[in-house]
């Protein structure tokens, strides 16, 4: 292994290990997606493999290759690749140890630009905190050993403390390991919902950038559903053709809820026929072709994000960097744009609507509303994907920031969502236009798509006329 190569293999789909033997044999239970650590010689790192066993055993996820699972082996290849450079092991580390461990962490320089550190001191935190966790481990399996504590090797200890969930005023206790050179948390700078402006940018820059026809199509996809529906990446990333499919039958698109405390939670986030026919469009003309000539129909998986040059499921660090992509070419350097600013994005949207429809005058007497009215407040949590009403505040806080007037209805809201949609799909194929040989697929895509939207908008003025009648 090269000394800058990745310490880490996933297990693969069909792995399974040994739960117990009866008198039919071996009883097998399914281990795959779970990461397996290494020395930088190649050598499996069994005392951290164990680490990585127990969190799997206590249900830590391992979603989309890994999950938790998956960032605990990241962090913790830190350590293990500086063990074996400097020549210790594990249960052999002192407390000079530990901080000269964390210095290398906060003084490491970015390969590409050597002005720049490699990792802020939020992450060397992050780090240290599986690392310390891992080492009280090891603490536990070894009576005697005495690695970590007060009065341990490592001069490290255990503290409670009490966050806050919401205004509500509900506290949760935390215990985390701390030593005095690992960096304190500072408070976080919460992202702000990015601009229009950028989103525009963002769309325009897409047609600039040399790529295959699914590539660029599949960049534009990415940037509308992260639009309309909020999905943090992991969820983006999970979506399938069956759930387009059933999604124009109901209106309503499934997305895998990521941060719940079931394994298999899921929520269902409204979406408009016309960006659904723009879906089922990129699938058509798009999708199924590189499909075609890859895996072959028979071996289709459903995944919507395939790689473009083996037609399997696209990794979900793909998203990340198509964005890194997209936003350098747009030069956005203004605003903090990422993935995530969309969902901010979205749910801030969803009060606005609010405000503009139901004529709400403060902050309170939209909390109250939300509190008071169990179905309001439930489809506006099913379509966040938030298990506590509480985490919704700041986004009521932005919106009514935001907005200032309180004129439209809520078919006019909807109307409003279509003719946007339709705005940015146009926009899109225009430029695809200049740009694309494919003119009568274009033609065919695009016919489709307005007559949707046209369709869906008679339907709007006519609810909006019998709403008036009446």
């Amino acid at each position: 292994m090269t000394p800058q190569s990745k310490l880490y293999l996933i297990t693969s789909g069909d792995c399974r290990l040994p739960l117990h033997a009866g008198q039919g044999g071996v009883v097998t239970y399914p281990a795959h997606d779970i990461p397996q650590l290494l020395w930088p010689d190649g050598t499996i790192c069994w005392l951290a493999n164990i680490f990585l066993l127990n969190g799997y055993r206590k249900g830590r996820s391992r979603k989309n290759k890994g999950g938790t699972l998956l960032t605990w082996a990241k962090n913790l290849s830190h350590l293990i690749r500086w063990c074996y450079q400097n020549k210790i092991d594990f249960i052999d580390l002192t407390d000079s140890h530990f901080k000269m461990f964390i210095n290398t962490l906060l003084i490491e320089k970015d390969t590409e630009q050597p002005s720049e550190k490699r990792r802020s001191e939020q992450q060397v935190t992050t780090i240290c905190s599986t690392v310390l966790n891992f080492l009280a481990f090891l603490d536990g399996k070894y009576p005697g050993l005495n690695l970590l504590g007060p009065t341990g090797r490592i001069r490290a200890e255990q503290k409670t403390f009490k966050i806050m969930t919401g205004r509500s005023g509900t506290t949760i206790n935390r215990t985390s390991w701390v030593h005095e050179c690992v960096p304190r948390h500072r408070k976080t700078r919460r992202r702000q919902p990015i601009s229009t402006s950028a989103v525009n940018r963002l769309y325009e820059a897409n047609v600039t950038l040399n790529a295959t026809p699914l590539v660029s199509r599949r960049r534009y996809i990415m940037l509308r559903l992260l639009e309309i529906t909020g999905g943090r990446r992991i969820e983006i990333s999970q979506i399938k053709v069956k759930d387009i499919e059933e999604a124009i039958k109901t209106g309503e698109l499934k997305l895998f809820s990521a941060k719940q405390s079931r394994h298999e939670a899921y929520r269902f986030v409204p979406v408009t026929q016309t960006d659904l026919k723009d879906l089922q469009s990129f699938i058509k003309h798009y999708r199924q072709r590189v499909i075609r000539k890859t895996i072959g129909h028979t071996n289709d998986h459903s995944m919507l994000f395939i790689n473009n040059d083996n037609g399997l499921p696209l990794e979900i660090d793909t998203l990340g960097t198509e964005f890194y992509l997209l936003r350098k070419a747009a030069g956005i350097i203004d605003e903090e744009a990422c993935l995530h600013a969309f969902r901010h994005r979205y749910i801030t949207n969803i009060f606005r609507n609010l405000i503009k429809t139901h004529r709400y005058q403060s902050e309170g007497d939209l909390r109250s509303a939300l509190l008071s009215t169990e179905t309001l407040k439930l489809k506006v949590m099913e379509w966040t994907g938030h298990s506590n009403i509480d985490s919704l505040d700041r986004y009521i806080h932005l919106a009514f920031e935001a907005e200032s007037n309180f004129q439209n209805t809520m078919n006019l809201i909807k109307g409003k969502n279509v003719i946007d949609s339709l705005r940015v799909i146009l926009k899109e194929y225009s430029c695809q236009f200049k740009i694309s040989s494919r003119t009568p697929e274009l033609i065919a895509s695009l016919s489709g798509v307005v007559d949707e939207a046209a369709s869906e908008l008679e339907k709007l003025l006519k609810a909006s006329e019998e709403s008036c009648d009446s």
